[in-house]
């Protein structure tokens, strides 16, 4: 049986980064979608707008978050 070696190991890192860091997005987003639902849900209204306000806001500052994390 062959063990992975540390050139093996580095393989890995940038696929572990890089997943991570879309289902960071992806949480983002999905907690902001959700909160704005709860909102508009609260509030009774005919018009969704909180849910896509927060959605697109929510999407903007995940966008926001990527870039700022993939340029460290």
């Amino acid at each position: 049986m062959k063990r992975p070696n540390r050139k093996d190991k580095n393989n890995f890192d940038p696929f572990i980064r890089y997943s991570s860091l879309g289902f960071e997005m992806m949480v983002m987003i999905a907690m902001g979608t959700f909160l704005g639902y709860k909102i508009d849900q609260w509030m009774q209204n005919e018009f969704k707008g909180f849910t896509l306000g927060l959605m697109i806001l929510s999407a903007i500052g995940s966008v926001v978050y990527a870039i700022r994390k993939l340029l460290k």
